[in-house]
């Protein structure tokens, strides 16, 4: 009897520290998965459709990939930041996440499609509310739907 009472005292116990090792969202308004409508370009305006393109965003990473699209774009990840001072994200260090010794940083024509053209990109957050977010930065305007 004495010995049921301590494994079931230490399954209680097990479970609790479980439980409360969850990683909760810095923003859960911006942190998940994220599919690209369009984004225009503000150098000449022009508004790019997407098709199939989607953004990971989850803790200290994202990742922006194709899924079964027509383009068959390289995926990549890379670093996110969120400040809550300046309403802004930061995505650093773009590259391929094959096995390290394999893994290479992105080419700006290889980010272009996903509305990025450098490997570190600033956005202000112009919209979010947990089901649309639109993403501002120097290069390009990116409207998102939660996926």
């Amino acid at each position: 009897m004495k010995r049921i009472f301590y494994i079931g005292l230490c399954m209680m116990v097990l479970a609790m520290i479980c439980n409360d090792c969850k990683k909760e969202p810095i923003n859960t308004e911006i942190e998940g998965h994220w599919q690209l409508l369009e984004f225009t370009t503000k150098a000449d305006n022009e508004v790019h459709p997407c098709e199939r393109i989607y953004y990971s965003i989850q803790l200290w990473v994202v990742e922006v990939a194709e899924k079964q699209g027509p383009q068959g774009l390289t995926p990549f990840r890379g670093r996110y930041q969120y400040d809550e001072a300046s309403n802004s994200i930061t995505m650093n260090d773009m590259s391929t996440y094959d096995l390290p010794e394999n893994s290479r940083p992105a080419e700006v024509w290889e980010l272009e499609p996903y509305g990025l053209n450098d490997v570190n990109t600033t956005f202000k957050v112009v919209e979010t509310n947990g089901k649309y977010m639109t993403l501002e930065s120097d290069y390009a305007i990116l409207k998102f739907k939660k996926f």
